[in-house]
């Protein structure tokens, strides 16, 4: 289930993850955050992309997934810092959109079926203080980011598989990757407010 997350990163700054140089098409940023002194050697500060709606993020995505987070399955490393990884129910594969720029690709569509039980890797935020979730795992049901049911749309992208990363799916970016759906299960046409 590899796919290169190269249209959801902006820039890759300071070192590449433990064992690898970072995902296809990550650029050195120098104004990229720096690693905090309590981050481990290999962290690898990230900026992401911050994609306009919903729609935008979905048609980056390898997947968009209406379902449950059922518990944590244990962490991964992911950018050099543990990952949660989720148990997830698949309800619902919903329809990726056409990219909205011309010209643009769209990552190849991981092989997820409506009833599937998939992993789920909740992408963290490096180089930030608070550690992987400063404001708690977006896959966390604690969070309240689901329907009154449970139910989040998930927009992942598979991992890049780059040498001593994980190869399952994770959220496309740590802010944008978990969604309360509208009430008939749809992806919701703006972000929530702040």
């Amino acid at each position: 289930m590899a796919v290169a997350v190269a249209t959801v990163l902006a820039a890759c700054a300071t070192a590449g993850p433990t064992g690898g140089e970072g995902p296809p098409g990550a650029a050195v940023s120098e104004d990229a955050p720096e690693p905090l002194p309590t981050d481990p050697p290999g962290t690898t500060c990230l900026d992401w992309i911050s994609f306009e709606s919903p729609r935008e993020a979905a048609s980056a995505a390898g997947a968009v997934l209406l379902g449950t987070a059922v518990e944590q399955a244990g962490t991964v490393e992911l950018y050099g810092v543990d990952a949660n990884r989720w148990t997830f129910d698949v309800e619902r594969v919903l329809e990726r959109p056409e990219p909205l720029r011309t010209g643009a690709e769209q990552p190849p569509e991981l092989p997820v079926s409506a009833g599937d039980r998939i992993p789920v890797v909740s992408t963290p935020e490096t180089c930030t203080a608070g550690g992987a979730y400063p404001d708690g795992d977006p896959l966390d049901p604690a969070t309240g980011r689901g329907a009154e049911d449970g139910t989040v749309i998930v927009i992942l992208s598979g991992a890049w598989g780059g040498e001593g990363e994980i190869e399952e799916p994770s959220l496309i970016t740590p802010y944008q990757g978990v969604l309360t759906p509208t009430a008939d299960g749809a992806l919701p046409p703006e972000w929530p407010a702040p």
